[in-house]
């Protein structure tokens, strides 16, 4: 099928000085003398790493754009001289740092990506993860990750102590919630009250044909993927162009007013629970600007000496459109030591600011910490 015309610019801001300074040092990086026994792997491991992107990355535009071939370019010198797959792996990742693009990294390999698929899914947090607090009758519900097995029955723990206490408001904490899987479902299942449209993952397929995101009636075609584990997520973004994105409600319920305090690391699956959460039940989002950080990745092997992750899927929300590169804009913005309190006095006797937050107002003080760019 003919290719449609594609974007003559990338979806992201690409810093050409970041992308100039990078290759100045990583020139510099080669050291004198005879290559490392792990030299010729590494070359190898760099034509491997752009094969992978041209065939995976969610976004053939970018590929195609001079600043992805240059970078895959000087990725290739820059193995030429690389003695060290630390050397390798850490100029990588400080490059992909400097482009603003989320969920691109390189390590050094400790286990194959099929078994990092299996490790995701079986693993196990514990307590760590969810821990419950009042202020009153406000309950304050923090989540440090949503990973692991064990954490979505954690979260349904909390919610029934939460709806059989009675609680008046509820405080949801994902400041420096870097993201996770499928416990979020469990999160927001708890506070809808029917199925809920969050939006859609939009993979290569689609963009390999296509120059804008599929829109409301291409998604309302679509069945959900309910899936249980991320390898299966990935398996079927695989298959599929776009992937519908809906929660559903799970038992008990909690039908009162939501405040969610975010911060500059609340990035990934915490920022679209954030999103979804103000769209649905008009939740306020309290803090500072989120990450912007929100796309799906996935593990490859590159030579059996590096895992490479790379961005597989983007995700355009119903409310916001896309996260990435943009974060979430708080309702009511606070500092660091003031979000907690600013949230309790937000709940406290009140429900008229459910409907506010539907307006998007953002309340600030003298010094707004949401006119702050994100480092």
């Amino acid at each position: 099928m003919p290719q449609s015309p594609k974007p003559s610019t990338p979806r992201y801001k690409v810093n050409r000085r970041a992308l100039l300074m990078w290759c100045f040092t990583a020139g510099l990086a080669g050291r004198p003398g005879g290559l490392a026994a792990d030299s010729p792997r590494i070359r190898r491991s760099a034509g491997v790493i752009e094969h992978l992107f041209e065939r995976y990355f969610f976004d053939p535009a970018w590929i195609a754009t001079d600043e992805a071939q240059a970078l895959f370019r000087d990725m290739i010198d820059f193995a030429e001289t690389a003695t060290d797959p630390e050397e390798f792996s850490s100029g990588f990742v400080h490059r992909f740092e400097t482009i603003g693009l989320s969920h691109v990294g390189l390590s050094v390999q400790s286990r194959s990506a099929a078994q990092l698929g299996r490790h995701f899914d079986t693993m196990e947090i514990g307590d760590g993860a969810v821990g419950l607090e009042w202020h009153g009758t406000v309950a304050s519900l923090s989540i440090r990750t949503f990973m692991g097995v064990d954490t979505g029955p954690r979260l349904t723990a909390a919610f029934e102590e939460i709806i059989s206490n009675r609680a008046t408001g509820l405080i949801i904490d994902l400041r420096d919630n870097r993201g996770g899987s499928f416990a979020m479902r469990h999160l927001v299942g708890h506070c809808i009250p029917e199925p809920t449209d969050a939006g859609r993952l939009v993979g290569r397929a689609w963009y390999a044909e296509n120059a804008h995101v599929p829109d409301r009636a291409h998604i309302k075609a679509l069945m959900p993927w309910h899936g249980p584990s991320l390898v299966g997520l990935w398996h079927h973004l695989e298959e599929h162009p776009v992937t519908r994105v809906q929660f559903l409600p799970m038992q008990p319920i909690y039908d009162g007013p939501i405040a969610i305090l975010i911060n500059r690391r609340t990035a990934s699956a915490a920022e679209m629970v954030a999103e979804v959460l103000r769209t649905a039940q008009a939740a306020i989002l309290v803090g500072e600007q989120s990450a912007g950080a929100m796309l799906v990745q996935r593990p490859f092997d590159v030579v059996d000496l590096f895992t490479l992750s790379l961005p597989v899927a983007d995700y355009i929300s119903h409310g916001s459109g896309r996260i990435e590169g943009s974060g979430l804009v708080p309702d009511i913005c606070a500092v660091a030591e003031e979000t907690h309190s600013a949230a309790v006095s937000s709940l406290v006797g009140s429900q008229t600011m459910r409907g506010e937050a539907m307006n998007g107002r953002c309340q600030t003080a003298e010094t707004d910490p949401c006119t702050k760019a994100i480092p």
